[in-house]
């Protein structure tokens, strides 16, 4: 008689080894996480100290985020602009791909990533826009890795979406600083000028011109994102983008290879 195979649950059907091997870790993970007790609040209301230094194997909410471990310390000032993070170590599944160097990212300028493939460049990107390393709070972070979701916006809304949750959470970062430091902290300048920036008033009327300038016809731009192919999706992905104009943007590698070929 042949022996019995392992019953494999119908969501993992389908899966490679790997990826159910990390999924397994994941939800490894996630149970200790859970009998671990919860650490306090910082004293500056939850805003990054400087030369804090955060560990990623505790958080399970995806597989690859579960089987990547980085370690980094904050090396600039917590309220400056410009980023400088120290000792930057990350690997992948026990391997590692990046070994003690630093990161520093000055405001205003342009980085490319140059590697070959399976070097780290996407896990790179995921562990910035994922804050795995202390970066501060007020640094809005923007990361283009995929198309619009297929939902019952329209093109149009899902670009002013984003930024209503910004501006919300702008004012949630104030409210914050208000309270736990007091109104002489420098930060506020820079909230209050991204406030400025955003200008509420001018929402629909920005979107709508950035997305006529990606090929949006007005019909289209008040058509359903579920009833739209790939590549349209994928440009009010790069609406969102623009539109935001964050501080720190990161574009995927293979979202920009994809937005050449198809526009």
């Amino acid at each position: 008689m042949a022996p019995k195979e392992e019953e494999v649950p119908v969501f993992m059907q389908g899966k490679s080894k790997l990826e159910l091997k990390a999924e397994k870790a994941a939800a490894k993970a996630a149970r200790k996480a859970q009998k671990e007790p919860k650490a306090g609040k910082d004293q500056n209301g939850g805003l990054p100290h400087s030369m804090s230094e955060m560990s990623l194997a505790s958080n399970a909410t995806d597989a690859t985020f579960s089987m990547r471990t980085v370690t980094g310390v904050l090396a600039s000032r917590p309220t400056a602009r410009d980023i400088k993070i120290a000792g930057f170590t990350m690997g992948l599944n026990g391997v590692e791909l990046i070994k003690e160097c630093s990161i520093e990212l000055t405001i205003g300028r342009r980085y490319g990533l140059i590697g070959q493939n399976g070097s780290g460049k996407t896990n790179f990107l995921q562990c910035i826009a994922n804050r795995e390393v202390p970066i501060p709070d007020h640094l809005d972070i923007y990361h283009l890795h995929q198309e619009a979701e297929p939902s019952d916006m329209t093109a149009l809304e899902a670009v002013i979406d984003h930024i209503k949750k910004e501006l919300a959470n702008l004012q949630k970062q104030e409210e914050t600083i208000l309270e736990t430091v007091g109104p002489e902290d420098e930060r506020l300048e820079q909230i209050y000028e991204r406030i400025e920036e955003l200008d509420p008033a001018t929402f629909e009327a920005r979107a709508a011109e950035l997305l006529h300038g990606l090929g949006f016809s007005r019909a289209m731009m008040d058509r359903k994102t579920k009833d739209m192919s790939g590549g349209w999706r994928m440009r009010v992905a790069l609406a969102r983008a623009l539109f935001a104009s964050p501080t720190l943007l990161l574009l995927a590698p293979s979202l920009v290879a994809g937005l050449r070929r198809r526009m």
